[in-house]
């Protein structure tokens, strides 16, 4: 398998929702509804499997597929699509593999499985249910997945905290723009002004290269991204509501194929 299956898997599900043209078009091609040139985020995110070189013959590949604000509305139609799918074929060796279960992404309870619907099952999570406010004064930020964040058109290597905070506020701002929900603007605002007082404790990060294959632009696509990980000390419990968020939406670009996530613990010290 390659080292990064967001885009592949991306493809897989491309490929079948392109079969239903309202579903995908609202999906997939919402970007050009935004105008050219426009950088709009998308109602989905796939989370990929960690990094795994070999599958062996009857092990399990699973992933996560996350539905944003009023996409959620269309996740009976995407399960009933995806549940048809009988058999795929990815991987250098086109390896096949057949859908076995769809289970909700919290809860873990099946929506799909051994050819059976449950509509019940299909239960919408508020992400301010996972985004609580915890008391902190340290914090682990690890980054699982490449993490590109582009500034005046270059990858920003050097990261801080206010760099996080940015990102994460901005991104939850264009989803509820876009898809529903609400925001607080002030206390986002806020946010990234006091987030120049948190210090950076330590910091190991490193550039991934890595480049993967446009099919439909038929080129190789730079996807290279920090991954590491870095601690920050100071007066952190305002923020622990924006890094949980972000431990779940991801940051930076290309987020929908699984990028910039996050792993956060916080501790009081």
């Amino acid at each position: 398998m390659p080292p990064f299956l967001g885009s592949t898997l991306h493809g897989v599900l491309g490929w079948e929702l392109a079969k239903h043209p309202a579903l995908y078009a609202y999906l997939f091609e919402n970007k050009r509804f935004g105008g050219a040139g426009q950088d709009i985020v998308n109602p989905y995110m796939i989370e990929p499997p960690r990094s795994k070189a070999h599958y062996q013959p009857g092990e399990s590949l699973c992933f996560k597929l996350v539905l944003f604000g009023d996409a959620a509305g269309l996740a009976e139609e995407v399960v009933q699509v995806l549940a048809r799918l009988r058999q795929f074929r990815i991987g250098a060796a086109r390896c096949l593999f057949e859908p076995r279960d769809i289970l909700h992404g919290e809860q873990y309870g099946p929506i799909w499985q051994e050819g059976v619907f449950r509509r019940e099952a299909l239960v919408v999570e508020n992400i301010a249910a996972v985004s609580t406010q915890e008391l902190a004064s340290w914090c682990s930020v690890h980054l699982v997945t490449p993490l590109r964040i582009r500034r005046g058109g270059a990858l920003v290597q050097k990261m801080d905290f206010p760099t996080i905070i940015r990102s994460i506020t901005k991104r939850i701002s264009l989803l509820v723009e876009r898809y529903g929900g609400a925001v607080d603007a002030a206390a986002a605002s806020g946010a990234c002004e006091l987030a120049s007082e948190i210090r950076m404790a330590s910091h190991a990060l490193y550039l991934n290269q890595m480049h993967r294959y446009s099919n439909r632009r038929q080129e190789s696509l730079d996807w290279s991204g920090m991954l590491g990980a870095m601690t920050f000390e100071g007066k952190l419990t305002a923020f622990t509501p924006w890094l949980h968020a972000a431990r779940i939406l991801h940051i930076g670009r290309n987020s929908t194929f699984g990028c910039g996530q996050l792993d956060i613990v916080c501790r009081y010290m």
